[in-house]
């Protein structure tokens, strides 16, 4: 039977690992009207449906909504269909009905404090096959999750949080949604615009990124300049927010020299003083070569935090083992690891790989 993949967060979300609320949903007014939406919906617990285009922020949108339940937050459970780093959705099921929920007391929530939430939250529920769409149906109609605390089992409602960047009604009409999932997800439905119909919150977001990635990443990048902020405003963003990130992410690593702005074309320029002669990269594909660097220097320092012990360094990074071992291999990390340089070579060689085997195993 073809399975759906999952993939979970258990960890407690709180307020605090977002974004600041004047940064999510920012100046414009139809954002200002989601937020009143959202006030509601979060003490209600009732399914929600996040429509957008990709890269607009629906999972941040979900995990704000989750983060503001009443009474203990409990977990975040994220179900990605056909995700190849996860679970299926047997776990899923049986982490809801079993009480292996995360039993942390959360910092977000309000109110009674035996009253605790946990959010399910599918990502592009347009892809889920028609069988697992069934199988998910019954899931949420049927289960009564309950965490198991100190010997007590206290009860937890569940939250559903569907999300997609396809027009829902069109996949019923077509035959490939089941109508009454649909009905069920869809009591309230948000509509996240896209960052285009937002141009006064870029300067916001593209500081708030700035501040984020030139702290983790230990840069001295300075605030982007006011006609940086300009030409970032009248990109377009066919990625969005997305998009946005990736782009900030470059800025931090390398600076104003790196990037002068968005030319009218969508495509970044370098700076005239440093490659004056050079043809003109596409903005995906400096992007995408910017997240690559930075992604390949954030596993390279926490292999070393972790003097390589490549199970320690994908809890850290929370992903999977196998995903970690592909990305290590795609950077072409394993000629940075470090080599036994006393004894036999080939004996060194052998302990050295004993030695990663003895302490991930």
């Amino acid at each position: 039977m073809e399975t759906i993949s999952s993939t979970f967060d258990g960890r407690l979300v709180s307020c605090q690992d977002l974004p600041p609320k004047s940064t999510i949903f920012g100046l414009t007014e139809g954002m200002k009207g989601l937020w009143q939406v959202i006030e509601r919906v979060a003490s209600a617990s009732v399914p929600v449906l996040i429509l957008g285009e990709k890269g607009t922020g629906k999972e941040v949108l979900a995990r704000f909504i989750h983060s503001c339940s009443p009474g203990h937050v409990a977990p975040f459970l994220k179900l990605v269909p056909h995700s190849p780093d996860s679970h299926n959705v047997d776990e899923v099921a049986f982490r809801l009905r079993s009480g292996t929920l995360d039993s942390h007391a959360g910092s977000g929530g309000n109110g009674n404090s035996n009253h605790r939430v946990c959010t399910l939250f599918i990502e592009e529920v347009a892809d889920l096959p028609q069988d697992r769409q069934q199988e998910l149906l019954q899931l949420i109609q049927g289960c009564k999750p309950f965490i198991s605390n100190g010997g007590a089992d206290i009860p937890v409602t569940l939250r559903v949080i569907g999300a997609s960047s396809r027009d829902l009604e069109q996949e019923v009409a077509a035959g490939r949604f089941r109508e009454d999932l649909f009905s069920l997800l869809s009591v309230v439905t948000l509509r996240l615009p896209p960052l285009r119909d937002r141009r006064e919150d870029v300067p916001q977001l593209a500081n708030h990124f700035w501040q984020i990635y030139r702290e983790r990443f230990g840069s001295q990048a300075p605030p982007p300049t006011l006609q940086l902020i300009e030409h970032l405003q009248q990109h377009d963003w066919p990625g969005n927010i997305r998009e946005l990130e990736n782009v900030m992410k470059r800025y931090v690593v390398l600076g104003a020299e790196g990037i002068t702005g968005v030319t009218d074309s969508g495509r970044y320029q370098h700076s005239p003083s440093s490659d004056s002669g050079a043809p003109r990269v596409s903005l995906k594909e400096m992007t995408r070569q910017a997240a690559h660097a930075l992604e390949r220097k954030i596993i390279l320092r926490t292999l070393q935090e972790t003097q390589w012990n490549r199970r320690r360094t994908a809890r850290a990074l929370n992903i999977s083992y196998r995903a970690l071992l592909y990305k290590i291999k795609e950077a072409g990390l394993i000629a940075e690891q470090p080599k036994a340089t006393t004894g036999d070579p080939s004996t060194a060689s052998k302990t050295s790989r004993d030695k990663v085997s003895e302490t991930e195993g």
